[in-house]
């Protein structure tokens, strides 16, 4: 048995290892193909940042346009006041100053600041007024920490000792033109500057211009308002999954856009410096589920339709393997099938051609003639009934099978089938027993096929149920349709063929039927002819032992009904 099956054995292995070969081999293009969306994903994404950067940079360029533009028109004689007004009305504007030379600050006034924001203001500062930080050289980006100011030298103590002792006469100052001696040419163009500046940790952004040479005036941005405005520039539906963020000079979080939450200490997936628009900051981007929301499910479905590939490969190989074993099954039992009617039709013809012989050469005495003649007459029915089951079988496997369907009464036809194997029972040592009704039971049928299912039927009970002793016949009209029983006293069949019986080629037990010739497709044919014609027929065990197969019959025929 193991050697019969080490081909198909063997070929399962193969077609294991191919199965699993194509499935590693899919994987590792579906994982390919995940990297490479996640690459293109990652580079979209920085394009749609370095858009964005691109904004920022362009609206906080145009501030600053904004600012010198009206710094510029500023007109000498009430400078100050207009800047005073300014920063009240303006709310881009925090601060204003005015600078000149040799004489420091004039604006906001050193000597006693009007309230906390002002003395904030000379606080930060100190260091550009004083002069110990340039006018024009931001501070460089970098990636550390940004740098702070040498500590303010501003105090009220130290504005008392300075020359100009009093408020009025810094102001007067302020208001008063500009020296001229020592100082470039006034027909110079205007110079202006924007100055990002870094103090307690925040980043603060000047715009001045120097109008005339000497004097240096302008105004502290309000961060609040000029971020308000660059917030506009993010994207306010980012792709799924994504989130565009502002990061601060020290790296923290200071907006976001996105619904995505993002866990603290995520790395972001691309990190674009904001220099030298903001120095120090930053647009990142995050993914907390992975950046390509496509390329995740990419990955998925990928590995989805790889792992269907494999199993359809092993399932499609497994259903192969199977029919090839289903068909060596078949070919091994119409092997048997071929020799068992070969010894079936081996058995009568001898049978016919010794009594044909002995009857030709007259050495049968006058009184037995009838007997042999009788004989041949039998064993001729036998061939005729294993020939039409040959044919009927080819038939219907083939689809060939035609019906003549005829108004007929089934207890008589029965009947007649029945008397006419009323001798071969004798023979076999069964009692005959008939129920049949006295109405007739009329039913729409094919004659040849129902007098080849009642013949494999009696011919069934006499190979399996000749030791029963009785056999009863019944025919019968239930819900409509004919029925027609036939019972035995045999040993029924056991429970775990009772499926199998109607399977062509199919025998209880080889031990059972070793000493009893048959093809296997008796019962197998008889329950094809009847389902055609809308009938059917099953299997059940009779009470007090034995079998019963019943013969259910539309009383009207349905040709080509489904079996």
């Amino acid at each position: 048995m193991l050697k019969r099956s080490l081909p198909i054995l063997l070929a399962w292995c193969l077609l294991l290892g191919a199965a699993v070969a194509a499935g590693v081999f899919a994987l590792r293009l579906v994982g390919y193909e995940e990297a490479r969306l996640a690459e293109s994903a990652r580079a979209a994404a920085r394009q749609r940042a370095a858009a964005s950067a691109e904004s920022i940079a362009l609206a906080v360029g145009e501030v600053r346009e904004g600012l010198w533009e009206t710094l510029s028109g500023l007109p000498s004689g009430d400078r100050v006041d207009r800047l005073e007004r300014w920063q009240r009305e303006n709310p881009l504007v925090r601060n204003t100053f005015l600078w000149r030379v040799g004489a420091g600050l004039l604006h906001p006034l050193p000597e006693g600041p009007a309230d906390a924001e002002e003395a904030a203001f000379l606080q930060r500062y100190a260091a550009l007024f004083d002069g110990r930080s340039s006018w024009s050289a931001p501070l460089p980006d970098s990636s550390g920490a940004p740098s702070e100011p040498a500590p303010s030298e501003y105090s009220p103590a130290a504005a008392a000792e300075s020359s100009f002792t009093s408020r009025r006469e810094l102001k007067a100052l302020a208001q008063a033109p500009a020296p001229t001696e020592g100082l470039p040419d006034r027909s110079a163009p205007v110079e202006r500057g924007w100055l990002p500046w870094f103090a307690d940790n925040r980043l603060h952004l000047l715009a001045w211009v120097e109008a005339p040479p000497g004097e240096r005036y302008g105004v502290e941005v309000e961060s609040a308002a000029l971020f308000a405005r660059l917030l506009a520039t993010l994207p306010s539906s980012p792709p799924a999954g994504e989130v565009y963020a502002l990061l601060d000079g020290e790296g923290r979080l200071f907006h976001q856009t996105g619904s995505e939450v993002v866990p603290e200490g995520l790395a972001p997936e691309v990190r674009l410096s904001l220099a030298p628009a903001l120095p120090h900051w930053e647009l990142a981007v995050y993914a907390p589920q992975g950046l390509g929301g496509a390329s995740a499910g990419f990955g998925l479905v990928g590995g989805l339709l790889a792992a269907t590939f494999v199993a359809a490969i092993l399932l499609g190989g497994a259903l192969l393997l199977w029919e090839a074993r289903l068909h060596r099954r078949d070919a091994l039992r119409k092997t048997g099938f071929v020799a068992n009617v070969s010894h079936e039709l081996k058995t009568p013809l001898t049978t016919i051609r010794m009594y044909a012989e002995l009857l030709a050469e007259g050495r049968v005495p006058e009184e037995k003639r009838g007997g042999y003649l009788q004989t041949i007459v039998g064993e001729c029915r036998r061939l005729t009934r294993l020939v039409n089951n040959v044919l009927d079988f080819g038939r219907l496997e083939q689809g060939r099978k035609n019906y003549a369907p005829e108004r007929l009464d089934l207890t008589l036809s029965v009947r007649a089938v029945v008397e006419g194997q009323a001798e071969r029972l004798a023979e076999a040592g069964m009692a005959l027993e008939l129920a049949l009704p006295e109405a007739g039971v009329l039913v729409t049928t094919d004659r040849d096929g129902l007098e080849q299912v009642v013949l494999n039927l009696l011919d069934n009970a006499l190979k399996y149920a000749d030791g029963g002793g009785s056999l009863r016949v019944e025919v019968a009209r239930e819900d409509g349709s004919a029925l027609l029983r036939v019972l035995d006293r045999g040993p029924g069949v056991p429970a775990a063929h009772r499926g199998r019986i109607f399977e062509k080629f199919h025998r209880v037990d080889d031990a059972l039927t070793a000493r009893r010739p048959g093809s296997g497709l008796g019962l197998a044919i008889s329950r094809q002819l009847l389902r055609d014609q809308g009938g059917d027929l099953i299997y059940a065990d009779r009470q007090g032992g034995g079998a019963c197969f019943e013969v259910r019959l539309p009383l009207e025929f349905k040709a080509g009904h489904p079996g």
